[in-house]
């Protein structure tokens, strides 16, 4: 009897998250304190920001999050400053995330590696 390779694109399957991710990158020197989401069309399996502006850059995963004023519902990633550009990497699988800026305009790069999960 022949063995059939079957794949399974759901999020409760393990080999889904053992591959090598599914680039997806994009980048903004215009991010302001308005809010502005990342949809992902496949779940991803890390997420890599980098902060390439000179404001401190809120990044969370709801509007809600990164807007809120009254307690802490974000990661706060620093500004960039002397040539050095502050990264956090983010092992989490997610299908959306909220950036803004902290008080004025500002820069940011994302990197995410995706899986074959859609979202």
């Amino acid at each position: 009897m022949a063995l059939k390779s079957v794949s399974k694109a759901d999020p409760n399957y393990v080999p889904n998250y053992q591959l090598s991710g599914i680039p997806f990158v994009t980048s903004s020197s215009g991010l302001t304190t308005s809010h502005v989401e990342i949809e992902f069309p496949y779940a991803t399996k890390s997420v890599k920001v980098t902060n390439t502006g000179n404001q401190a850059i809120r990044f969370g995963f709801s509007a809600h999050g990164v807007n809120e004023k009254e307690g802490c519902f974000y990661y706060l990633i620093p500004k960039a400053d002397a040539g050095t550009m502050p990264t956090v990497d983010f092992d989490v699988r997610c299908k959306s995330v909220f950036l803004r800026s902290d008080t004025s305009t500002s820069g940011f790069s994302l990197y995410a590696a995706l899986t074959p999960i859609a979202s």
